[in-house]
């Protein structure tokens, strides 16, 4: 078996193996090749500092990584990790970490970032060889929607641009990668941005993508919560989009996030760790 980047792969070649991998999945999953494509773009996925494992040109293991300078640091995000079921136990996660690290740390990344399912222990346990620690604990939620009387005061209305420094004042956690602003900003055109305005105030806000029925982002002004200005929010998703709903990756400590999530009717279904490897020790 060979270990290389995954540079010039085929994506045919790539969701093949991807589906494969992923086939006896904890949640088993499956992506079209448009899904995919859609993925790599998302994720800002370079397949020149990705990594896959070959056995007779036939790809059985991958890491795919996707690279974004945040605040000044520049930050590698693994976008997922596979290998096809009669290639385990063979240590190629850790392999393929061996690999690609000395090629990340001659390019200056200073921190590679990765979620991974909390009962998934064999996984973990390769992370952890790769010498990658646990961040934090994240839930994911899904399920229908409750609808509740709101203040009249409350405007509702979508909003074309994403202004940030205002909206992340709101944030009480920081966003993991997939629901973070440079990611919504690059998928903007699959998003509604959604605002609850008190006096021409923006006091609260979410992204919601109708076509997965994924909630991405919400949050609400310091000083105006406790007032309903979430619910109208989810109100105004439920009129438009209907009572159903996902979101992932839900810091724990967001303890009052958490806590709307089940009073809107959501059912918490698995729960993540975000690890992470700093490689800039310096």
């Amino acid at each position: 078996m060979k270990i290389k980047t995954l540079n010039g792969i085929s994506n045919e070649q790539l969701v093949e193996a991807f589906n494969l991998s992923f086939s006896d999945y904890f949640i088993p999953f499956h992506l079209t090749l448009e899904q995919l494509q859609s993925k790599l773009y998302a994720d800002h996925i370079d397949l020149n500092i990705s990594v896959g494992v070959f056995d007779n040109d036939q790809l059985v293991g991958f890491i795919l990584h996707g690279i974004q300078t945040i605040n000044k640091k520049k930050i590698i995000y693994n976008g997922g990790t596979g290998v096809i079921p009669t290639k385990r136990g063979h240590g190629l996660t850790t392999k393929m970490y061996e690999f690609i690290n000395p090629i990340l740390t001659q390019q200056h990344i200073d921190k590679v970032v990765l979620e991974v399912i909390s009962n998934n222990i064999q996984a973990i346990k390769s992370y952890k060889r790769a010498r990658f620690k646990k961040k934090r604990t994240l839930h994911c939620y899904k399920g229908y929607l409750n609808s509740s009387k709101c203040s009249n005061t409350l405007v509702i209305k979508e909003l074309s641009e994403y202004n940030w420094e205002l909206m992340q004042s709101f944030w009480d956690i920081t966003p993991t990668w997939q629901n973070a602003s440079h990611v919504l900003e690059k998928l903007k055109e699959n998003n509604h941005l959604i605002g609850a305005f008190i006096d021409d105030t923006l006091v609260g806000y979410l992204v919601y993508n109708a076509s997965s029925k994924r909630l991405q982002q919400i949050s609400v002004s310091k000083d105006f919560r406790r007032q309903k200005v979430g619910t109208a929010l989810i109100n105004y998703i439920i009129e438009r989009f209907g009572n159903t709903l996902s979101i992932i990756n839900v810091d724990e400590h967001s303890t009052s996030t958490n806590a709307f999530l089940h009073a809107i009717g959501l059912k918490h279904f698995l729960s993540q760790l975000e690890m992470t490897l700093d490689l800039n020790t310096h």
